[in-house]
């Protein structure tokens, strides 16, 4: 969600990339509890949003990480047991919320790294590099924007690793700050966060000047993510980083080298 407040800053055309479009659990959801209709209600969200924003959608097969309401079964389960030793996602009974009780006892960006590491041994990620592999060899001068895995998602912070590994397949890398995820941080925790990441990687603010209303327009059609107290939580860390006006978000890239073209 945190790129829909970027769009106007990445070049065009867009192509929206969603590796994970079948929900295993709809116990997370509100709006709807069976995992098949989640499913057909996300795909409706992502055509609309596509449309609205004016590009291309390719959406793949992968499950969502996560527990199956139906089987029991985790998929993906490295990424998923660690997440919730990391906090995702809200826990629901409570061996859960014992859990996620111990684990907040470690700083967040602490929780983080530690996720992000277990991340590399999981065999989603190998999975996830083929298929975004197979669409930039079709681009091969596409400007690539990830999540930067603020939060603990587990599908965000596999994301992000293996967009990072392919920093040299494209001609341009940038990580936006996960929202709402990302308000939930201190600003010295997202730092800190980026700095166990990659420690290469140095923000640029984007002017948003203007189009925060129409963002927040955009955002509210994913109805089953998006609720009032997600936007208060985006409007707040726009807030936090240009003070007394909704102005700027970030995104995170690495430094030009000086022979590179501007």
């Amino acid at each position: 969600m945190g790129g829909a407040i970027l769009l106007g800053f990445f070049p065009r055309p867009l192509l929206i990339f969603t590796p994970f479009t079948r929900s295993i659990s709809g116990g997370y959801i509100a709006v709807e509890r069976d995992a098949r209709k989640v499913s057909v209600l996300r795909a409706a969200e992502d055509e609309a949003f596509s449309k609205e924003v004016g590009a291309r959608l390719l959406r793949s097969d992968l499950p969502e990480a996560g527990l199956s309401s139906k089987t029991g079964e985790y998929f993906f389960p490295l990424v998923v047991s660690a997440s919730l030793l990391c906090g995702w996602p809200t826990p629901r009974n409570r061996i859960e919320r014992t859990v996620r009780t111990v684990a907040s006892r470690t700083p967040l960006a602490l929780r983080s790294e530690f996720l992000n590491r277990v991340a590399r041994f999981d065999g989603l990620r190998a999975i996830l590099r083929e298929q975004i592999t197979r669409v930039l060899d079709q681009s091969p001068h596409a400007v690539l924007a990830s999540p930067l895995g603020l939060g603990n998602h587990p599908n965000h912070i596999v994301l992000a690793s293996v967009c990072r590994s392919l920093r040299k397949n494209v001609s341009r890398l940038y990580f936006y700050e996960d929202l709402p995820y990302a308000a939930r941080y201190s600003l010295r925790g997202i730092d800190r966060h980026v700095a166990f990441f990659d420690g290469r990687l140095r923000p640029i603010a984007v002017n948003i000047a203007g189009v925060m209303d129409g963002k927040i327009r955009n955002l509210s059609a994913y109805r089953s993510q998006v609720g009032q107290r997600e936007i208060e939580q985006v409007k707040a860390h726009a807030r936090r980083l240009s003070p007394g006006s909704l102005s700027q978000e970030r995104v995170w890239t690495y430094p030009r080298e000086p022979s590179s073209p501007v």
